[in-house]
């Protein structure tokens, strides 16, 4: 039978509380995932990293490219159970890089990553020179036009460069508009100009 008091049929020296004592592995049940943005759509919208570690009690801190993030009101961090979110405010091009997030339960860690990407939009015209410019002699000429996003661009004359010159061409930036002016224009002035950027350009035909 058993003794008053005893510990069931237990061997001895093993506690009745011995299966709480066993580690539980951490790991994350859910990784992140990479997140691929498209810049026009990312700008005022925000990215959301979210994983699942386990078990729920472990501390887990968010990294960006290797280093510590702070909560603040570009990085909004929320832990729910085993669910752990990194929400990326407002996402612009400099957000891109790889995300981590950090699981401490005691001496243990382990860790998950992805990368947050923004797909740059190449920069085009929005607004061309007319394809024809008709000019007054001893009028100024002005030819004008207008980029998606700001990016320096190259004036050119029937293929040479055109640099300014005092009190006869002026180039001009107002914004994403380019401009050139030129004073007191002539015959000499009359060929095909252009506005290059990167890999586009836009022109035109000045009688």
């Amino acid at each position: 039978g058993l003794k008053p008091g005893g510990g069931g049929d237990k061997p001895p020296g093993e506690s009745p509380f011995g299966f709480q004592l066993k580690a539980v592995p951490l790991k994350f049940v859910k990784e992140l995932q990479d997140i691929v943005l498209q810049e026009a759509e990312s700008i005022g919208s925000s990215a959301v990293f979210e994983c699942q570690i386990s078990p729920s009690t472990a501390i887990t801190t968010w990294m960006k490219d290797g280093s510590n993030l702070r909560e603040s009101p570009k990085h909004k961090f929320t832990s729910d159970g085993k669910d752990r979110k990194l929400a990326i405010i407002d996402v612009q091009l400099s957000d891109t890089g790889e995300y981590t997030c950090v699981a401490k339960l005691g001496n243990k860690e382990k860790t998950s990553t992805a990368k947050l990407v923004v797909e740059e939009l190449p920069v085009k015209f929005t607004k061309n020179l007319e394809e024809e410019t008709s000019v007054l002699k001893g009028q100024p000429m002005y030819l004008t036009c207008e980029l998606s996003k700001d990016r320096d661009v190259v004036w050119k004359k029937n293929g040479q460069e055109i640099k300014e010159i005092p009190g006869k061409i002026q180039i001009n930036i107002i914004g994403l508009q380019r401009a050139i002016t030129i004073q007191d224009a002539n015959d000499d002035d009359a060929g095909v100009y252009t506005c290059e950027c990167e890999n586009i350009k836009t022109q035109t035909t000045v009688k």
